[in-house]
């Protein structure tokens, strides 16, 4: 018995005769979820509207949620915790929480300055999982943080929640668990990140000084890819201007190059939209400058991924 694969992109089927298949799992039909939805609803400003260094954060506003107004990426991001939500996909921020942030920040701001609808350069609806432990006692809250449990009846050992900004802490939690006290501490926060390596606080200098890049370009760059940043320097392209000579840029006022682009098919990007909105903030700081951007990331990606013109059209469709 071998393993069956398909590839999510056009369905093609092979199968791995190596690791052969030794178990099945089946979901009981009494099974206990260990998470529950919840969204919240997140915009980006331009950043005049916010000090660079400051940022602020409400628990008591009209309806009682928390409400956060922070710098974040040259612009000001504002979002509020979350409301119990069934999981999406594609989660779309609903019109009446775009207004009603817009309301509660016109509270912070001089009384002459009006926050409009057409301030709101991004805007969308995050999905997290929220932890509930199934083998606690009963009445248990669930949790924003994350819950690691055993199920007593198979002895399994299973992390349920958390976030992007501890994942670290999750994974050194969870290993420590597993091997237990007797045993060899995780080493994570002793790993070096990918990137780190070649790291300095010079490092936006250097990029400077050999690939002649813009500086907001090299400081992003190294903030990003940190040691690898020179790799990425080495995909980019000449721009046939005196300054910046390297590093074609992707949209004007924004500091992503051409580069990045290759660099994430390298890393296994297969879709525009991926590059975007997450191998680039783009789509999340600014929707249109995105759109701008778009038909050159098609462009670049299609060279890279050998795509047809059905399938760059394809590309550029889904990610509007």
């Amino acid at each position: 018995e071998s393993t069956k694969l398909e590839d999510g992109e056009d369905g093609e089927e092979t199968y791995d005769p190596v690791h052969p298949v030794v178990a099945k799992v089946k979901k009981p039909k009494d099974m206990i979820p260990a998470v529950s939805g919840g969204a919240g609803t997140h915009l980006v400003l331009p950043g005049y509207y916010s000090p660079s260094n400051m940022g602020l954060l409400d628990y008591n506003t009209s309806d009682g949620r928390f409400l956060f107004f922070l710098p974040w990426q040259k612009h000001t991001l504002v979002g509020t915790t979350d409301t119990k939500s069934d999981a999406k996909t594609l989660p779309e921020p609903p019109e009446d929480e775009v207004q009603w942030l817009l309301n509660e920040c016109s509270k912070y701001l001089s009384r002459d300055l009006r926050v409009r609808r057409s301030d709101v350069l991004s805007a969308w609806q995050g999905w997290r999982p929220l932890a509930a432990d199934p083998h606690a006692p009963p009445g248990a809250p669930v949790s924003r943080d994350h819950v690691i449990s055993e199920n007593p009846e198979t002895g399994i050992i299973f992390i349920a929640g958390g976030k992007w900004t501890t994942w670290r802490e999750m994974a050194e939690e969870t290993i420590d668990r597993v091997i237990g006290e007797d045993g060899p501490k995780s080493t994570t926060l002793d790993q070096v990140l990918f990137g780190g390596e070649g790291w300095s606080p010079n490092l936006p200098i250097k990029l400077i000084q050999r690939y002649g890049m813009s500086q907001d370009t090299a400081e992003h760059l190294a903030r990003t890819y940190g040691g690898r940043s020179f790799e990425v320097c080495e995909m980019s392209s000449p721009t046939g201007k005196n300054w910046p000579r390297f590093g074609v840029p992707l949209v004007q006022n924004y500091p992503y190059i051409d580069g990045e682009v290759r660099w994430a098919c390298r890393e296994y990007a297969c879709t525009v939209e991926d590059v975007l909105s997450r191998r680039t903030r783009l789509a999340f700081l600014n929707k249109d400058a995105a759109l701008s951007a778009l038909p050159l990331v098609a462009d670049i990606m299609a060279e890279e991924l050998g795509w047809s013109a059905d399938t760059k059209a394809e590309q550029i469709a889904a990610a509007r």
